[in-house]
């Protein structure tokens, strides 16, 4: 039971010193996963290394690579700018167009992060512009950007669907993300009326024309199109895809190779890859069998989903759900469920961990809050903006945490 607990201990200690010393969390675990797991739990040093998602770094390095690319020549840049023009100035429109562009966006490969990033500063500026409350475009873009983001070819989509399939879960396809964008779908709506949204029908803005898409920002779209069919067609990996059409866009000079390179998430890369070598580590340690025993002595049929969603999600609020939330508790889902004598399938505690994590990631002490923080115009008040984000991260735990179950419920989340 010792070395048990010392491994569940590590996990709490690699989060703590790293959101204390502002420390990648990944690398913190890979010390932590030398000598806990080779000098207290004598595994083979060879045996550790060889924890590292190999396949989960191909995948997520070559995803990244390719939306660098069309970040880079701006591609991205210009399809948000024709999406917004399709609002003819209208406020109420321009804030939906900016939440289903995110969604779009994040869904095809980009993920939240960089949409989020793309996004929020073009946003925020029009919202003071058209006087619409920066509270509720943040939020509008940051739901939108989560909403597309467990898409089974983004970034999180990938590292959701991967350790799903890696810890006996199975395949779930597009059951995370169907469900996901439903739910976020739902959140919205409600925010939207309680930030305001309805008492700016009438208003205009003028919005300028963009210019038309250049050579080579055309060949980037066809290539994004080509992944998304060669994908979900003919099932070839993401990653591998995202190589082959990334190279091509570089041999004809769409972008600099030394941009590209740089523009690959390496900090997302190394929180994922090292984390999951530190939860590996304590998986063969029995830490995971544990905590799974912790959670399923407090848990029945009926409380499962809310206690689940709202543990991912105050996980969430202070560390990476991709990083840190999923990797630790995917992996308790099989044992879990068998402890609730299945009355609580795998695949919807999986499903309820992913998304109860990414719900929260409004939080400014998340990277989307603090992207938004970041992103307000110099006239904004950013400790409001601050309160105000951080208050809506518990409202929508709450809403998540009913409406998943809720659907589970009556049956929908099976």
């Amino acid at each position: 039971m010792f070395i048990e607990i010392i491994s569940l201990v590590a996990i709490v200690l690699a989060i703590a010193i790293g959101f204390w010393k502002n420390i990648n969390v990944g690398l913190i675990a890979l010390v932590f996963s030398l000598f806990l797991g080779y000098y207290i739990g004598g595994i083979p040093i060879d045996t550790i290394i060889g924890y590292w998602p190999l396949k989960l770094f191909f995948t997520t390095f070559g995803v990244t690579l390719l939306f660098g690319i069309t970040k880079l020549n701006g591609t991205l840049e210009k399809v948000s700018k024709f999406m917004i023009y399709q609002s003819h100035g209208k406020t109420i429109l321009i804030i939906i167009v900016f939440f289903f562009l995110a969604l779009i966006l994040a869904s095809i490969g980009p993920g939240n992060i960089s949409t989020g990033a793309l996004l929020l500063p073009i946003g925020l500026a029009l919202a003071y512009q058209a006087k619409i409350p920066t509270t509720l475009m943040a939020v509008m873009i940051i739901n939108g950007a989560i909403a597309g983001g467990l898409s089974p070819i983004a970034p999180n989509g990938i590292v959701a669907l991967t350790l799903a399939s890696e810890h006996g879960v199975g395949d779930l396809g597009f059951r995370i993300y169907v469900t996901h964008v439903i739910s976020m779908l739902a959140l919205s709506f409600v925010l939207f009326f309680m930030l305001g949204g309805a008492k700016l029908k009438g208003n205009r803005i003028e919005i300028e024309k963009p210019q038309a898409f250049n050579r080579h920002q055309v060949i980037t779209l066809i290539c994004i199109l080509i992944l998304i069919l060669w994908v979900l067609l003919f099932k070839v990996n993401v990653g591998f895809a995202s190589i082959v059409l990334a190279t091509f866009l570089l041999i004809i000079k769409t972008t600099d190779q030394r941009d590209a390179i740089q523009s690959v998430s390496w900090t997302a890369i190394t929180l994922i890859c090292g984390t999951a070598v530190l939860i590996s580590v304590v998986s063969e340690l029995g830490g995971v069998s544990l905590l799974t025993s912790i959670l399923s002595s407090f848990m029945t049929k009926t409380s499962a989903i809310p206690i689940i969603s709202i543990l991912s999600g105050v996980m969430s609020m202070f560390s990476s759900a991709v990083g840190v939330v999923m990797p630790t508790l995917i992996p308790t889902a099989v044992e879990l469920s068998e402890r609730l004598n299945n009355t609580v399938t795998p695949a919807v505690i999986t499903i309820v961990i992913a998304i109860g994590s990414h719900f929260v990631t409004i939080s400014p002490f998340s990277t989307m809050g603090a992207l938004a923080i970041a992103s307000a115009p110099e006239v904004v008040d950013r400790k409001i903006l601050f309160k105000e984000l951080f208050a809506y991260a518990f409202v929508s735990l709450a809403f998540v945490s009913v409406f998943l179950w809720i659907l589970g419920l009556v049956g929908i989340l099976v």
